[in-house]
C-alpha cells in the first residue's frame, strides 16, 4: 500500500482531489491510521486509474459514480460496454446540437452582413421555425415544393447552391458582391459603377446555376418576398429585391442591345 502523497505524486493529482473523492464517496482509502494517514492498495489505485480515464473522455464525476455502483450489480463488463455505448451517444448529440448552434451564428452573421439589425427579429423567426428540420453536414437545406415541377438536373442544382449560415466560400463571395450592392442603392441602379457590380453579380450567379438561365430567373422569382415583411432570404427585403431586379435588367438589356448591333 502507498501512502495519499504517493498516490498524488504517482497520478499527477492533487492531496485536495483525492481528498474530495473521499468525501463523495468515488474512491475510498483503504487504510486510515488513528493518526489520520491514507494508504491506498492496488485495487484502490487501479479505481483510481479508471476514474481518470473516464475522465478524460469526458464523463462527469456524477457520470462515473453511477457506472461503479451500476458495475456492482451489473458485472464490470458488461456496465462498462453499455455506458461506453451510452457516452457515445450523448456526445453525438452534443455534437448535432453545437453544429445547429454554430450554423444558427453564421446564419445571423450572414444576415448582420447582408440587411444589419433590422432583419434579426424575422431570423429569429426562421431558426424557430427550423428546430425540428434535420441538420445535414452542418447547414439545413432549403426544402423545394413538387409544385415547381423540376427536373432531376434542375433539382441537382439547387441542391448545391451555397447556403445562408454555412460556411461554403461561396456564400461568402455572393456576401461582399451583395454587400457592395447595398452600400450604392443610394446611386442609380442605371450608373456605370452599378452596373459593373450588376454584370459580377449576374455571372458570378449564372455560374452557380450551371449557366441555366431559366432556372436561374425561376429561383430568382422563388425567393423574391411577396410581402415586405417577410423576406424569403433574411438581408434581402423588398427595397433590396427590386434594386437588384432593376439593374440585373438593366444590364441584361444592355447585353441583349449590345448582341443585336452585332449581328
Amino acid at each position: 500500500m502507498i501512502l495519499i502523497g504517493e498516490l498524488a505524486k504517482k497520478t499527477n493529482i492533487s492531496k485536495r482531489t483525492l481528498h474530495y473523492y473521499e468525501q463523495i464517496e468515488l474512491l475510498q482509502p483503504t487504510l486510515i491510521t488513528e493518526n489520520g494517514y491514507r494508504y491506498y492498495d492496488e485495487s484502490a489505485i487501479l479505481r483510481l486509474q479508471k476514474i481518470l480515464l473516464l475522465k478524460s473522455i469526458g464523463y462527469t464525476l456524477e457520470q462515473i459514480k453511477e457506472l461503479f455502483q451500476n458495475q456492482e450489480n451489473k458485472g464490470e463488463h458488461e456496465n462498462w460496454v453499455a455506458s461506453l455505448n451510452e457516452q457515445i451517444e450523448l456526445i453525438e448529440q452534443k455534437k448535432e446540437e453545437l453544429s445547429r448552434k454554430q450554423y444558427y451564428l453564421r446564419s445571423t452573421l450572414h444576415t448582420l452582413k447582408l440587411g444589419g439589425m433590422s432583419d434579426l427579429e424575422s431570423l429569429l423567426q426562421i431558426i424557430s421555425q427550423m428546430e425540428d428540420r434535420k441538420l445535414s453536414e452542418g447547414i439545413i437545406r432549403p426544402e423545394f415544393s413538387d409544385d415547381l415541377q423540376l427536373t432531376s438536373r434542375e433539382m441537382d442544382i439547387l441542391n448545391h447552391l451555397p447556403i445562408l449560415g454555412s460556411n461554403d466560400p461561396r456564400m461568402e463571395e455572393l456576401l461582399t458582391i451583395f454587400q457592395r450592392v447595398r452600400s450604392l442603392m443610394p446611386s442609380s441602379p442605371y450608373s456605370a459603377e452599378v452596373q459593373v457590380i450588376a454584370r459580377q453579380l449576374y455571372e458570378t450567379a449564372l455560374k452557380l446555376f450551371d449557366h441555366d438561365e431559366k432556372l436561374l430567373d425561376k429561383y430568382w422569382e422563388l425567393i423574391n418576398p411577396r410581402d415586405a415583411s417577410e423576406p424569403v432570404v433574411m438581408g434581402m427585403d423588398e427595397e433590396f429585391m427590386s434594386y437588384v431586379d432593376e439593374m440585373i435588367r438593366f444590364f441584361l438589356k444592355q447585353r441583349e442591345d449590345i448582341a443585336n448591333e452585332g449581328d
